[in-house]
Parts: structure tokens; sequence; C-alpha cells
């Protein structure tokens, strides 16, 4: 087959990448081996990749391979794929009038909140994004999320290799070095290809920081995507005003909880790590696969699919860390529910009907739950939101508004799962005291601790500090 002179970057010359990688003459020897072989490299490049994943590892395979192999998963070219997703099959746009639109529709959810909770506003500026903003906010704790994941996986799928080395013809294994690193940085490449892509799934489907299930943006902050409300209002027989303001009232008060209560988000991340740590890697399953992979085809590396190999059996501290990480965020969806539901009814005719949408959207089809599913390997439903909910009601009828949204001064003063199912055992005479009791020892605790400079309540880095956010047009 005759090939253009003028095409220098052919996605399917074996030979030229390897030239890249190990210079001209370890190149010919590679290529001449698997030609006497009966081999044919450029039509088993052709089957590896997809034109999309061929060209962002071909960009970045000489980087790869010569980089000093800091951490299992490469996320430069993670966040590449993820915006190349975007750009070659979401790409949206951000006029002026609707940016301004949701702007102004978090500074009207943030009056309307005044008089349904007693939390300050977020500090940070309100804000208004496109699709591959959101990628840049959510990347630094999305890599917090996955890199222990990705760390068993290398982990688990070098050791597997290490039985298969020895069937590597030794003039490969003289000229590629040490297959194990190889193996290592071809992994985090292919792991970055993989999280690239949920992370882009997780943009196109978000509509502000914190709809996930999980509190993805640092800072203190309410941000929103007008492009993913507006394809969700188009399946809805809602004015896309109504919706979008909706949509702000809830990621207003869910940022009014993030940033304002210290310890929330620390340790709705800390649980996900604690779960992502014990994560099991069916080895089994990729020894299977790499005894079917004839190490003398340098494709086979890539044959190896990274779907489907968590251990289906999660250990008794992972189950532990699933059920705390699934009522805490009941919690927190049950109060944002009830609090949103208050702050609107009095302004969107349609309130009533859009909290019961989300409520559905929340508990069984978040956009979000396949990725957590797939990638984390942790089946995420938080499914006592209704009685969350109630829970919240019940509290501001005996407690006020006031003491509602102090009970989220501490984590030992939120009613465990069992009592969420019988919420006015929470409240009965007693515990009614004792609650009361443990609010005002908490306070002067509070009093006494800041007098003297200190507080021994976890809290996210930098809370309370305004974080300066980059001049683009969308997040001004």
């Amino acid at each position: 087959m005759s090939q253009d002179p003028n095409n220098a970057q052919n996605p399917n010359d074996f030979e030229q990448m390897l030239r890249a990688i190990l210079g001209d003459e370890a190149a010919q020897e590679v290529a001449r081996a698997f030609e006497t072989e009966g081999i044919d490299p450029n039509a088993q490049m052709a089957q590896m990749f997809n034109g999309q994943d061929f060209t962002v590892i071909s960009q970045q395979i000489q980087d790869m391979l010569g980089s000093s192999g800091e951490g299992a998963i490469n996320w430069k070219i993670a966040e590449q794929v993820a915006r190349e997703t975007i750009v070659n099959k979401h790409l949206d746009k951000l006029s002026g009038t609707e940016g301004d639109a949701a702007r102004d529709a978090l500074r009207t959810a943030s009056l309307w909140l005044d008089a349904a909770c007693e939390l300050d506003p977020a500090i940070g500026p309100n804000l208004a994004w496109v699709r591959l903003d959101w990628v840049a906010h959510s990347l630094p704790t999305f890599k917090r999320l996955f890199d222990p994941v990705g760390e068993n996986i290398v982990r688990a799928v070098s050791e597997s290799f290490d039985i298969q080395i020895e069937h590597m013809p030794p003039e490969m294994r003289g000229m590629l070095g040490d297959p194990t690193q190889i193996m290592g940085k071809v992994l985090a490449s292919m792991l970055g290809v993989q999280y690239g892509a949920a992370l882009a799934e997780l943009a196109t489907a978000s509509f502000g920081t914190t709809d996930t299930g999980i509190p993805l943006m640092e800072g203190s902050s309410a941000g929103l995507v007008p492009s993913n409300i507006a394809e969700f209002a188009k399946e809805l027989d809602i004015d896309y005003s109504e919706v979008l303001a909706y949509v702000a009232v809830r990621e207003a008060a869910a940022a009014r909880l993030y940033t304002r209560v210290p310890w929330l988000r620390a340790r709705v991340l800390d649980t996900v790590a604690e779960f992502a740590q014990g994560i099991m890697i069916n080895t089994d399953a990729i020894e299977e696969q790499l005894r079917d992979i004839s190490m003398e085809n340098p494709a086979a590396m890539q044959e190896i699919d990274l779907s489907g190999i968590f251990s289906l059996d999660l250990s008794e501290a992972q189950n532990d860390a699933l059920a705390r990480l699934e009522h805490l965020i009941s919690l927190v969806e049950g109060w944002v529910s009830e609090i949103s539901a208050r702050a609107v009814a009095p302004h969107l005719p349609n309130a009533v009907p859009m909290r019961e949408m989300f409520t559905r959207r929340s508990a069984t089809n978040n956009p979000a739950k396949h990725v957590w599913e797939t990638q984390l390997g942790m089946q995420l439903v938080p499914r006592q939101i209704r009685d969350a909910a109630k829970f919240w009601q019940l509290a501001e009828a005996k407690l006020g508004i006031d003491g509602r949204d102090a009970l989220w001064n501490h984590p030992d003063l939120l009613p465990s799962s069992e009592m969420l199912k019988h919420p006015e055992e929470f409240f009965a005479s007693d515990s009614a005291s004792d609650i009361e009791a443990e609010l005002d020892l908490f306070l002067e605790d509070l009093f006494n601790e800041s007098s003297e400079g200190s507080s021994d309540i976890p809290h996210e880095p930098k809370f309370g500090e305004s974080e300066p956010f980059g001049e683009s047009e969308s997040g001004k």
C-alpha cells in the first residue's frame, strides 16, 4: 500500500512510534523481528486504538516512557482525554447573556435561602461554567479519589505480569529495558485514558459542584453548568428559567453546607478514600488475560481489559465505610432537598414536582452512579434521602431553623441511620434535652478554643478564605 510522503504523522506507523521511543537502530531490529514472525505491526496498531485514543497516547508516549514514573495514573493524559472528548463530542459555549442569567440565578437563590437557612452563603464568587471549566475545577479532587485505586490496579497487574515476563524474547527484554517498569507506565497511560473518559462523562451531566453525590470542587463558591441544565430542561414540561432557578437554589444550599460546615467535605472525601484503599483486584482475571496474550506482540499490553477487575466481595471495613458514606450523603441530600423546597415554595409554581424529580434522580438515576460503580467499584446509593428530608423537616418543627442547622456543628450531633427511620425518637423529651445539652457544651468548647486560637475540628485547607479563580469569560 502506498503512503502519502507528506503524511508524516500516519497514526498506524508502528515503526515510526518505535523510533520515537527507542531510536532508529533498535526500532528497526524490533520491526524485523516481528516481520520474521509473520506479524503485521501496523495492522496490530490499527486494532489497538480508536482514532481519539491513539492521538492522545501517541502524543504522550515518548514523555510517558521517559518520565520518572511518579504516580500510578498519567493525569496529563487523563486531562487531555477529558478535554478532547468534550471538544470533539460535547463542546458547549456560554454567551454573556447565559452566563449572566446563571450568576443572577445564584444571587437570587442566596436571597431566597436566607429566609430558610441559618448557614451563611459561600464567600467565593458565583460561577458559570462551560464543561471544560467543570473539568478544570474538579480534576484535583478527582485525582485525590482515584489515585489509591490506580495504585492497587498497577500493583496487581504488575505482580501478575512478572510471571509472564519469562515468555518474552530475550532480545526484546534487552532493547526495552525493564519490562515491569514499562508495563507500569503503559498502565498509567491506560488508566489516564480510562479516567479521563470518566471525567468527561461527569462533565457532560453535572449541573454544578455537588450533584454527583460527592463534592468535587475545592474552594468556597457555587457554580453552574448552564448547558447541562438546558439539556435536562428539554426533557421536562417546565420552562428553562424555572429549572435554572431551582437548580441554582440547590447548588447554593449545598455550597453553604460544604463551605460553612468545616468538617463535612473532608469527612466525605476521607470516607471515599477509606473505601478505595481497601479495594481488592481480581488477580485471577488479570492472570487469565495475560496467559492468553502473546508477549511477542507489542499490542498485547493494550489488550488488557481493566473493566470489571474489582473484586465483588467487599471487606467488612469497606462495607462499613460505604454505609457511613451513604448515610452522610443521605443527610446532606435530605437537608438540601428540604431547605431548597422551603426557599422556592413562594416563588416557583413547579416547585413540588421538581423536588420529587430531583429526589428520584439523586437516589436512583444520578449520572455519577455509573462512574462511581465502574471506576471505584462502589455502588453509591443514598437510600435514606426521603427519611433524611423528613428528619430535617421535623428538626425545624422541634428546634427551629437555628437549632436544626446547629446539628451540623459536629458529626456526633447528627442522627444515626437507625434514627432516621424513627425520627420522633430522636426528638423525644429526654433526647431533646440531651441534644440541647450537647449543643450548649459544644458551643462552650468552641468559644473557649476560639479564644485560645485553636480548634480540634477537622476542616478543609484554607477554610473560610476566598480562593482566586481564573479570568476566563465563563468564570467572571
